[in-house]
């Protein structure tokens, strides 16, 4: 299949896509800790389950009853999950209507494959790549009380998320099974993810020099010449002081404390710092 083929839709699978579409912004509408997102994702599936089998048939309840198991993925991403497990749902259907046999354990059994590639893949692009990029463009307009601040966030956090939810959910109905042997067999999965946590990282890099300010201002004359810390400092690495502040706390949340102890604590110290002239 072509990448023009795989993105093209007649008028009954726009339908059928445009649904899915909407219906996949309520995942997270109803959540437990037994199923996670699964009583959402069999909500999700029950109108286009009840067009393939038929309303209040057993094959429809037998297909309710393999999308209401546990499921947990990233949001953006399950448009390609559930339009892949309807293309599988519809090739059941064709296939025992012909009088041939499906394995319908392949699609829960697929679903559960999945949801957890595609919850890192989601989670490194949304979380680790777009919010800090959306954060740092942000800050910057916003600490100048420049309105575009929360106008370009809200765009570039909205924006590709919406596009990716689209997109992937065409996919995920126009491709079927193929693509996603293909994309686990090939690394593609994996090249994603990865590419995806670089970009994060040297984007929370970039936010650290910009936006976390600590110098020391502490001199005292040794010998006739004046000693500086901060020169010090940025003799062994330019910015070793905010960098070295944002991995401590790095480390300390990272264990499960308390961001306001964190908070408290730089407060305090600041303070201290300034009236012992070592900071200011």
């Amino acid at each position: 299949m072509t990448k023009n083929e795989m993105l093209k839709l007649n008028k009954d699978e726009r339908k059928i896509v445009s649904k899915m579409f909407w219906r996949n912004q309520y995942l997270m509408f109803c959540t437990s800790y037994t199923k996670q997102q699964g009583i959402t994702y069999g909500w999700l599936m029950a109108p286009f389950l009840q067009k393939v089998y038929g309303k209040d048939t057993e094959e429809f309840y037998d297909a309710m009853g393999r999308h209401l198991d546990f499921f947990n993925t990233a949001p953006a991403m399950n448009g390609f999950i559930s339009a892949l497990t309807l293309s599988m749902e519809e090739e059941n259907k064709e296939l025992v209507d012909r009088g041939e046999f499906f394995d319908t354990s392949a699609i829960p059994a697929l679903k559960t494959a999945l949801m957890g590639p595609l919850a890192g893949i989601g989670d490194a692009i949304y979380l680790s790549v777009l919010r800090v990029i959306a954060t740092g463009v942000a800050l910057g307009l916003s600490e100048q009380g420049n309105i575009l601040g929360p106008i370009l966030f809200l765009l570039i956090v909205n924006v590709p998320n919406m596009l990716i939810r689209w997109f992937t959910t065409v996919v995920g109905y126009k491709a079927g099974g193929t693509f996603i042997s293909e994309a686990m067999r090939s690394g593609t999965f994996a090249a994603i993810t990865k590419g995806a946590a670089v970009l994060g990282l040297i984007m929370t890099g970039a936010m650290t020099a910009q936006f976390v300010t600590f110098k020391t201002t502490f001199e005292a004359k040794l010998s006739g010449t004046t000693f500086n810390l901060q020169n010090v400092f940025d003799s062994i690495m330019p910015g070793l002081l905010p960098l070295a502040i944002t991995m401590i706390c790095f480390a300390y949340l990272r264990k499960h404390n308390r961001p306001v102890r964190a908070l408290v604590a730089i407060f305090v110290l600041a303070v201290v710092f300034t009236i012992l002239g070592i900071a200011g």
